[in-house]
């Protein structure tokens, strides 16, 4: 608990324990310029750091968006072949059934 002479040093009012003296408010403005001081550097550096976890982040999500780019032009390629050899193999099906029907239709001698 803080005692009134203490408390004093913060009060500039009759309010307060006593009236201060130009000496009390000088020092009292400078204490208080000086937390001023101390909170703006913490807040500086606390500024910095999240500047710094914000650019990694932006970073990793440039690397992540080129690496799904990627990864889909593959997929893409991929799947053009996997087309390709449907087509190839529906066409060679489709032949093989013409040719079995062209068999049956043309040689049933039983």
């Amino acid at each position: 608990m803080r005692t009134c002479d203490h408390a004093a040093d913060f009060f500039t009012s009759p309010q307060g324990c006593k009236e201060m003296t130009p000496e009390q408010r000088f020092a009292r403005i400078e204490r208080v310029l000086g937390y001023f001081v101390k909170e703006g550097r913490r807040w500086r550096v606390r500024s910095r750091e999240q500047d710094e976890k914000i650019n990694i982040l932006i970073q990793v999500q440039m690397e992540t968006t080129e690496q799904i780019a990627a990864s889909h032009a593959i997929h893409n390629k991929e799947m053009a072949g996997l087309r390709r050899q449907q087509k190839l193999t529906h066409q060679e099906l489709q032949a093989l059934i013409r040719s079995l029907r062209k068999g049956r239709n043309g040689s049933s001698s039983d």
